[in-house]
């Protein structure tokens, strides 16, 4: 392995995940050995501290409770010793009249002398534990040391001792086992480590390999699910979520570049065609006029929709900045209704002079009259010859309710969610002879929502629509969640 793919091995997500796994397991054996084997040690020397006082116990009753003689003694002595099959006992007397010991031949020290301190103690009813070492014993002995009391006097000290080799040996044991398991355990810890690690990244590994094939002329492809159930699932199924929203998005970029690209080829392709006709041959001023009025109209319109395209751009890119001041919205409808007013008498379509409520309201003057411009002109656009066009200003404390109505053509109720979406056009004929890109809805809606607004439609096939505008008097004092476009 090179040093390059040997650093990028280090650096994945299942060795971390490996080694974090190794070590708190080794941790947790380096803990767990020490404590485990002073508690067995504890635990083994606390019995057989409860073994001796039994014993000790026991003989003590026995010499109490019976008037021996020394012989009885040595065979009392002898027959208790020779009892304990698993631990060997020793036991001996010490008598405090005559100061000589008796005791079993197995005794762990005959050379081994009552200190002065012992035997002030154990008369006084004490007793004491110690942990002898005899030399040429692998393990210690354990010795307690008692006073024998006869007729209210200490006759006898009594001396019993287990030796502990036992003891020592399952403690012994228990360390050299663990010791033993440690590495077992601990390449176990590895491979289960590993082995899980790469069980749980295997689906990363195939959503990595999926998300690769995934280009901008295939986003239909998607994360495969493990059914499992885990965080996985759930990660999968939002990133299927996010290519569902990237797709549609790249959908609408499409069908939007395709829109525009024919929205401007058609006023292009009719200038150059006009031109080239006009220069074939000598034409009269008066054709030369008509050709430049009408190039005039067409570039016009190529402004407007340029100008609409900009629009959306900024607005996409959050650079939409709105200046927002208190003004009349009163006085700003009558003089849009005063400025469309050759527009719809030229249709002979009425639109009657209803009183307005001057309400002020705080917002974006220049872009409010945008909105309400592009609703006028598609109410007039929409509707035909003879019919009418009402425009309505409700006062509703904090918002305004702003209503155009027109009792045109209407639209099918399958497109009222589609209306405001870019480019979307009822009819494509009709629309564009009108002069509409389908751009002007979905602008209005984008600065009503700056503003904190909304804009609701309601419509009727042969009847005609209401578009309601409702607007805060006050947008910096109303929060609602804005999603543009």
């Amino acid at each position: 392995m090179s040093s390059k793919s040997r650093v990028r091995f280090l650096k994945t997500i299942g060795f971390k995940i490996t080694l974090w796994y190794t070590l708190s397991v080794l941790l947790m054996l380096i803990v767990l050995g020490p404590f485990l084997y002073f508690r067995l040690r504890h635990t083994l020397n606390k019995e057989t501290d409860h073994i001796l006082f039994d014993e000790c116990e026991e003989i003590l009753q026995r010499i109490q409770d019976n008037n021996y003689t020394k012989d009885d003694l040595l065979r009392l002595i002898k027959r208790e010793t020779a009892a304990m099959k698993y631990l060997r006992k020793s036991v001996r007397l010490y008598d405090t009249e005559q100061r000589s010991f008796i005791g079993s031949e197995n005794f762990i020290a005959p050379y081994l002398k009552l200190s002065d301190d012992d035997i002030a103690k154990t008369v006084k009813g004490e007793y004491t534990l110690k942990k002898i070492w005899v030399k040429g014993s692998s393990s210690p002995y354990r010795l307690i040391t008692r006073s024998v009391n006869i007729d209210n006097s200490c006759k006898y000290i009594l001396q019993v001792a287990i030796y502990m080799k036992l003891t020592y040996k399952t403690v012994e044991n228990m360390e050299e086992n663990f010791l033993m398991l440690t590495p077992f355990l601990v390449i176990l810890s590895i491979a289960g480590g590993w082995f899980l690690s790469r069980k749980s990244l295997t689906p990363i590994a195939r959503m990595t390999e999926t998300a690769r094939q995934i280009t901008g002329s295939d986003l239909k492809r998607r994360i495969l699910y493990s059914h499992t159930g885990d965080e996985l699932d759930e990660l999968a199924n939002t990133i299927n979520m996010m290519l569902d929203r990237i797709e549609t998005s790249f959908s609408r970029i499409i069908q939007f570049t395709s829109d525009v690209s024919h929205e401007l080829r058609t006023p292009v392709a009719a200038l150059k065609t006009g031109t080239e006709v006009m220069l074939s041959r000598q034409r009269t001023a008066g054709e030369y006029r008509d050709l430049l009025e009408h190039n005039l109209i067409t570039l016009e319109r190529m402004v407007k929709i340029i100008s609409d395209l900009l629009e959306l751009s900024r607005s996409d890119s959050g650079q939409n900045i709105l200046h927002l001041k208190p003004f009349k919205l009163g006085n700003m409808l009558n003089e849009l209704r005063k400025t469309f007013r050759p527009v719809s008498d030229s249709k002979n379509i009425l639109s009657p002079i209803n009183e307005i409520p001057n309400v002020q309201i705080c917002g974006d003057e220049i872009m409010l009259r945008r909105v309400f411009s592009n609703l006028l002109d598609n109410a007039i656009k929409y509707t035909p010859p003879g019919g009418r066009v009402y425009i309505s200003l409700e006062d509703r404390n904090d918002d305004v309710v702003v209503s155009i109505t027109d009792t045109g053509v209407g639209i099918a109720e399958e497109n009222l969610g589609k209306i405001f979406d870019r480019c979307f056009r009822v009819d494509t004929s009709r629309s564009r002879e009108a002069g509409g890109s389908g751009l002007g809805l979905n602008i209005s809606k984008a600065i009503v929502e700056l503003h904190k607004g909304r804009i609701e439609v309601k419509s009727d096939l042969g009847v005609g629509s209401t578009f309601d505008v409702i607007l805060p008097k006050n947008p910096t004092k109303k929060i609602y969640n804005i999603s543009i476009f």
